[in-house]
């Protein structure tokens, strides 16, 4: 029954085991009949022949969503697939990036971490104003008082229900991209928390439910489409990814490393967690798209234990004891992991943008290097960002207006292209 099926698939989930038939693997082959032959699909992403071969086009080669071919794992286990170059795995039962530690202490109430992450006096120099961020996140309480005034409601989405493309108030971590959207933007009203880019506009997507019921696609599949959806909006500057793979980030699979380069090409800037399995992210630094990938710290500031790390992750931000909005209701609680950290960077490359728009995504990756803060024991992920040092930076920078210019004119075609689904 469909009420057994959701209880399978919770429980799988709870206790990290392979959701329903288990993950699913995906091969790249320019011609596709012998991975066809022993049972292979093609994964187009929801887009056409002519739009993949029209994207491959405008983006000069250098980006290419064509020729993905998709095995579950049935047909994996019969099959002979070693002889195809492998383009990544997707496993539904891999949650959101979050860490949830249960130790809040009374003192612990205030946003702490904005404080350490010398942001005194940032406000007078940026608040967001300007700038909209789409998420790929898990789910949202949109009725929030702290997030209302910030969230683009007329542009949600959910990617992997196509059934229900507008409810984005479901799934099994609601809680998730509330929680992320306020650390990010939570309004500065008073009440509750505010985020550190509170006056930055939210386009809410929900790229997985983690609810079979729910969902129609492969996990990876929904956050590579996820990123095509947010770069058909113009106003989106930039796309957090809130996603993690048993193998690192959501960069180990190559259709979303593809969509990636596609939105940095483009001029938005891709922001994405790192992941909380203590593992070094080895395929996305051969696979460098250009992104900016977060770990988490403790809240002393050392490396937080559960961090991937390696030479890929950018920068880092603190990943424990966040209190901040959970939702429904106004409820606070503890949020944590890089899915914590991630949306403290999300929120300074906003107050950058918003200081100077002109900025490249290269640029803004290459800033936030530059002034990020080193410790011995934090090289593994990048040091600390420092959210003063990094607008002030970027105020300073001289704007590319060529380049700039160039990725405006590249998003056009792609919005162009993009737009002609069926």
């Amino acid at each position: 029954t469909m009420l057994s099926k959701i209880a399978i698939c919770t429980a799988a989930l709870a206790i990290g085991l392979p959701a329903l038939g288990g993950p699913v693997h995906f091969y790249r082959d320019a011609d596709g009949a012998a991975l066809k032959e022993q049972g292979a699909t093609a994964e187009t992403f929801g887009l056409t022949d002519d739009q993949l071969n029209a994207l491959y086009e405008a983006t000069g080669g250098k980006v290419d969503l064509r020729h993905f071919y998709r095995v579950d794992a049935a047909t994996k286990s019969t099959g002979h697939f070693d002889q195809f170059a492998s383009a990544g795995v997707s496993d539904n039962s891999v949650p959101p990036p979050v860490i949830k530690t249960d130790s809040l202490d009374p003192e612990l109430d205030g946003q702490w971490w904005i404080e350490d992450l010398n942001t005194a006096g940032v406000w007078d120099l940026a608040t967001g104003a300007g700038v909209t961020i789409a998420d790929c996140d898990a789910g949202y309480y949109i009725d929030e008082p702290d997030l209302v005034p910030n969230l683009l409601l007329d542009y949600r989405y959910d990617v992997a229900d196509e059934d229900d493309p507008l409810i984005i108030n479901d799934g099994n971590f609601i809680t998730h991209g509330t929680s992320v959207a306020a650390i990010m933007l939570g309004a500065k009203d008073g009440v509750g928390t505010n985020g550190i880019a509170y006056d930055a506009k939210l386009v809410p997507l929900q790229n997985f439910n983690y609810n079979s019921s729910l969902d129609d696609m492969d996990k990876e599949v929904a956050t590579a489409k996820c990123i095509l959806k947010a770069i058909e909006n113009p106003d989106v500057k930039i796309v957090v990814l809130e996603n993690q793979t048993a193998e690192g980030s959501s960069e180990t699979f190559e259709g979303t490393r593809e969509a990636v380069e596609l939105a940095m090409a483009a001029g938005v800037t891709v922001v994405s967690a790192g992941g909380n399995y203590s593992r070094e992210l080895t395929i996305e630094q051969e696979h460098d798209t250009g992104s900016i990938i977060v770990g988490a710290l403790a809240q002393d500031g050392s490396m937080a234990y559960f961090s991937n790390y390696g030479e890929r992750i950018t920068i880092s931000a603190f990943g424990e004891k966040l209190r901040t909005l959970r939702g429904p209701d106004g409820t606070m609680g503890d949020f944590g992991g890089t899915s914590g950290a991630t949306p403290q960077v999300a929120a300074a490359v906003a107050l950058m943008l918003e200081v100077n728009p002109n900025l490249t995504p290269l640029e803004i990756r290459d800033l936030l290097v530059q002034t990020r803060v080193p410790r011995e024991d934090t090289d593994r992920v990048g040091g600390r960002l420092d959210v003063m040092a990094a607008v002030q930076a970027a105020a300073a920078t001289p704007p590319n207006v060529a380049k700039s210019n160039d990725q405006a004119d590249l998003r056009k075609r792609v919005i162009e292209i993009l737009g002609q689904r069926g």
